[in-house]
């Protein structure tokens, strides 16, 4: 009953993906079939292991009834003392005492998949499924790697059981699963290994599993098990079942979340240089300015305009001046404090807010930025690409006392710094008001 619910949830899930990848990008963006994949695959596991709980609850309960049918047919004397019958006429539950059973946590795995159809954090996420892996696998030992940042590093996110199993860091060369896509299944009772992932070095002993956590086409990490012994093949088959619902449901959840930070991301980053975006820009400068008042402190503001734009357009096309903005985008960050924040303006200006910078900071910044970028060349098939910027800089309390005025000084300074021939940098004048 089991495989045939689990191949109709599959059947579901891959025909949601078919159905929701095939309408156009118009009618429903990319990230939004993200997300709706995600809720579907969580909703049909909520919904399967719904089912088979109560189908294991039935069971559970006509078993008690057979035995409590048992127990009446059989002589008093033996029925209060279970020792003195033979093994092979006890009762159901007697026999199944002698032998370990491997039940799987319904109600347990009910409540974990609540937290993930709620969406609750991550670190809530995490501690639930470290507590409920070592009661779906008994007598296992497990190790959750998620990559760290590089797609090349994989960290430690959890371990558990009693056992080692692993490092707290591995590369992704070591786990052929990460590579297949596949549960990759390590024999070491037999010493039969199934292709040998290299970073099972601390206990080469009966079975390893390696399962990859994926979900809406991303990889993220990779889940270890292993155990000393499984009784049969059987055994063995319904262990890889588990783990890939288990893992297909976690990577699910997983990459919803990938695609909310993106999101987020995204609502407050310049698509084409990376840098803050305008609503982000304007938010902080009143975080900041009110944190200026507070502490009498001054804010500087840098406005920069790359002064050959119109002529690059001109001569190459759209994409090469997207380039060239681009390489200013990357480089800006590094020109700049940590706590400076760097911003595009509009199409054509980038903007930079400086927390705490007087008047020489802000001027010796600023001027270190126009000579870098007057020095960059950037190839460009059979071009090379080079522009010197008009730099506009102004200073909160010296030439505004507000946010709108702070970045109108610094406007104008750049736009009578680029009147001027550009390749120079003009500061505000002072508002004696």
């Amino acid at each position: 009953m089991s495989w045939f619910l689990y191949l109709i949830w599959t059947f579901c899930f891959l025909l949601s993906v078919v159905v929701v990848y095939s309408l156009p990008i118009t009618k429903l963006p990319l990230l939004e079939k993200f997300m709706f994949i995600g809720l579907w695959g969580t909703g049909l596991g909520a919904v399967f292991f719904t089912i088979l709980s109560k189908k294991n609850k039935e069971l559970l309960e006509s078993k008690e009834s057979l035995e409590t049918e048992l127990m009446a047919v059989l002589p008093k004397s033996q029925s209060e003392n279970p020792e003195t019958i033979p093994l092979e006429e006890r009762p159901l539950a007697s026999v199944e005492a002698n032998v370990e059973t491997n039940v799987f946590p319904f109600s347990e795995w009910e409540s974990f998949c609540l937290l993930l159809q709620k969406n609750r954090p991550f670190s809530e996420v995490i501690e639930n499924f470290s507590e409920i892996l070592p009661q779906i696998f008994p007598n296992s030992s497990g190790i959750l790697y998620m990559y760290n940042g590089k797609q090349t590093e994989l960290e430690a996110i959890f371990q558990y059981g009693i056992h080692k199993i692993g490092e707290e860091q591995i590369s992704s060369i070591e786990c052929v699963s990460i590579e297949t896509g596949k549960i990759v299944v390590t024999d070491f009772f037999s010493g039969l290994e199934n292709y040998g992932c290299t970073h099972l070095k601390h206990r080469p002993k009966g079975y390893a599993f390696c399962v990859p956590i994926e979900g809406a086409g991303e990889h993220f990490g990779v889940l270890t098990i292993q155990i000393d012994e499984i009784a049969n093949e059987k055994d063995l088959n319904d262990w890889k079942t588990k783990l890939n619902v288990v893992t297909s449901t976690f990577g699910l959840y997983v990459a919803e979340q990938d695609c909310e930070m993106k999101l987020v991301k995204n609502s407050i980053r310049d698509v084409l240089t990376g840098l803050y975006n305008r609503r982000y820009m304007e938010e902080s400068l009143q975080r900041e300015l009110h944190a200026a008042n507070r502490h009498r402190t001054p804010i500087g503001m840098i406005m920069i305009y790359p002064d050959h734009l119109e002529e690059i357009l001109e001569k190459l096309n759209q994409n090469a001046l997207d380039q060239l903005l681009w390489e200013i985008g990357q480089r800006l960050p590094g020109y700049i404090r940590a706590e400076d924040i760097p911003c595009r303006f509009n199409e054509s200006v980038f903007a930079i807010i400086l927390p705490g910078a007087d008047q020489f900071i802000t001027r010796d910044r600023a001027e270190k930025i126009r000579r870098e970028i007057e020095a960059l060349k950037i190839e460009y098939g059979k071009f090379t690409l080079a522009s010197t910027l008009s730099v506009g800089v102004a200073n909160l309390p010296q030439n505004a006392h507000t946010a709108q005025g702070l970045m109108d000084e610094a406007y104008r300074a750049l736009e009578q710094a680029a009147q001027e021939g550009g390749n120079r940098l003009v500061i505000a004048e002072i508002d004696y008001n």
